[in-house]
C-alpha cells in the first residue's frame, strides 16, 4: 500500500507534546508496516518552513530515517490542482468549512454582524490533494476537505 502524507500529519509527529502526536505516530507506523510513505515537493517545502528543521540536511535526514520518499509532481497533477482550486474559488460561497467533517457554516462578527469569510484553502492544499489521488491512502488532519474535492480511496485522519 502506498500512503501519501499531508504536512499537518508530519508536523504532529515532530512535536511529542502535541495532542495529536500519538495518533500521527500510530497511523504513520501502520502506513510504514503496510507499504511505503510519500510526500510531494509542496509538503517538503512546508516542512522546511517549520522551525523544527533548522537546515536542509536535517530535513533530508529526517525523511531518510523515516523512509519517506519525495515525489515530484507531473504536469497533469499540477494542472488538475489548478482546476480544483478554480472550482473551489467559484463554489466556496460565504461558508467556512469544518476540516474534520466538511460541514459548512456562516459566522458573523459578534460586534458588527458582518459575515466572516476566509479563503481557508490555498493552492498548496490542492497540489497536495491532486497528488494524493495517485496513492492508495492519505494521512491528514483535513479529511472533510480532501473527501469533498478529491477521489482518494482511503483517508486516515489524525483528528477524532
Amino acid at each position: 500500500m502506498r500512503t501519501f502524507v499531508d504536512t499537518s500529519a508530519l508536523i504532529a509527529l515532530l512535536y511529542p507534546e502535541d495532542n495529536h502526536n500519538r495518533k500521527a505516530s500510530t497511523l504513520l507506523g501502520k502506513a510504514y508496516d503496510e507499504g511505503s510513505i510519500y510526500i510531494n515537493t509542496v509538503v517538503y517545502s512546508e516542512l522546511a518552513a517549520d522551525p523544527f528543521f533548522d537546515s536542509r540536511s536535517y530535513l533530508d535526514t529526517f525523511l531518510e530515517d523515516t523512509r519517506i520518499s519525495v515525489k515530484k509532481m507531473e504536469k497533469d497533477t499540477l494542472f488538475k490542482a489548478g482546476e480544483y482550486f478554480q472550482m473551489y474559488l467559484q463554489d466556496r460561497g460565504e461558508e467556512l468549512q469544518c476540516p474534520s467533517c466538511g460541514e459548512r457554516t456562516i459566522f458573523k462578527c459578534s460586534r458588527c454582524e458582518r459575515k466572516i469569510q476566509s479563503r481557508q484553502h490555498i493552492p498548496s492544499d490542492f497540489l497536495i490533494g491532486s497528488c494524493a489521488e495517485k496513492f492508495d491512502r492519505l494521512v491528514t488532519f483535513d479529511k472533510g476537505f480532501f473527501r469533498e474535492f478529491f477521489d482518494i480511496e482511503e483517508i486516515n485522519t489524525i483528528q477524532s
